[in-house]
């Protein structure tokens, strides 16, 4: 047995408005419902060979990438383990900026290797550490994960020049497509790059999520990918969303809308960092007390140092921390 402790994702589910785990609190339009209905589970006897090959295509049309180019999992989790199991030899070195998304040392020491996290969120700071410990690869989510923070194409390309490869993990890409890195694919052929269904789609409980790099490099991680990682029926729904040609503007317009309300609503507390996702990240001064207020009426966020993060609730939810808030503000 190896001598690891690594910590144990936290299962929760709390009652009340979960704001804390960024699942799109986007409802789904009447009309994919119907369609949802109609779908056929006839071929529950079989492997899945045809869904999810035109969830390949599907997600590669979206992507405008090669169908060559991209390997579906469950979840960009997996995808994450696939990369660090494919790239990492023991001990070698992954770094990523901090904060950011909690998973990437736990799959690094899965794999055998080294986590390290830069002291701050900046490039200065990243390039300054890229050249200090010389990592195999560096690991990092574009939009950030906890803060918003967007990441340029520009500063991205610069770092897949300093290292053997960069992982751009776009799990929040799909609300700002046009920042995406993925068009830099054929420059760069250490760059890899994950994606979700479950953030601006709203699929988390489908669990799928995909690799898109080099057609060279995907080919080559396909070997540490199971056959059939995915089951049909998540792939049939996630191609009746992927095939629908307004759902995603409608969601990412209502996450727009949600946004700006609920930056206002914080801004009145704290700092709110410029956010192109379905979370905003809230600096302020008595980061607990807040977190505590919200928790205490059902209104649960992620409580970070000195921060929360919330994700963007429906206008009831709204209603809910107005009220708090402002109880809070003025007792």
């Amino acid at each position: 047995m190896r001598q690891v402790s690594l910590p144990i994702y936290p299962v929760t589910y709390p009652t009340g408005y979960r704001l804390n785990q960024n699942e799109s609190q986007f409802p789904i339009p009447e009309r994919i419902k119907r369609e949802l209905n109609t779908l056929s589970f006839q071929d529950l006897h079989e492997y899945p060979v045809r869904p999810i090959a035109e969830l390949l295509e599907n997600y590669a049309t979206y992507a405008g990438v090669g169908v060559e180019q991209i390997l579906a999992g469950c979840g960009s989790d997996e995808m994450i383990h696939v990369v660090t199991q494919a790239l990492l030899t023991p001990e070698d070195i992954v770094l990523s900026p901090a904060p950011d998304f909690s998973m990437y040392p736990i799959f690094t020491t899965i794999a055998h290797g080294h986590h390290i996290q830069t002291d701050d969120l900046s490039y200065d700071g990243l390039q300054s550490s890229i050249l200090k410990v010389k990592p195999k690869l560096v690991l990092l989510s574009n939009p950030n994960n906890p803060t918003g923070r967007r990441w340029t194409v520009e500063e991205l390309t610069q770092l897949a020049a300093l290292v053997p490869y960069l992982i751009v993990d776009e799990a929040y890409i799909d609300f700002s497509l046009e920042n995406s890195i993925v068009s830099e694919l054929n420059r760069f052929p250490n760059l890899i790059v994950l994606r979700t269904l479950s953030k601006a789609f709203g699929l988390a409980n489908i669990r799928i999520g995909f690799l898109i790099a080099s057609v060279e490099m995907a080919q080559y991680f396909k070997q540490f990918v199971p056959p059939f990682n995915i089951s049909g029926t998540s792939a049939k729904i996630a191609n009746l969303f992927l095939k629908d040609q307004t759902y995603l503007k409608e969601a990412i317009d209502w996450h727009s809308s949600m946004r700006i309300q609920w930056e206002e609503l914080f801004s009145t507390i704290g700092t709110v960092h410029p956010s192109e996702t379905n979370f905003i990240f809230v600096t302020l001064q008595n980061a607990e007390d807040v977190w505590n207020t919200l928790s205490s009426i059902g209104i649960h966020t992620a409580l970070h140092q000195n921060a929360i993060r919330i994700t963007l609730g429906n206008e009831e939810a709204l209603a809910k921390a107005q009220s708090a808030l402002l109880a809070y503000a003025t007792r």
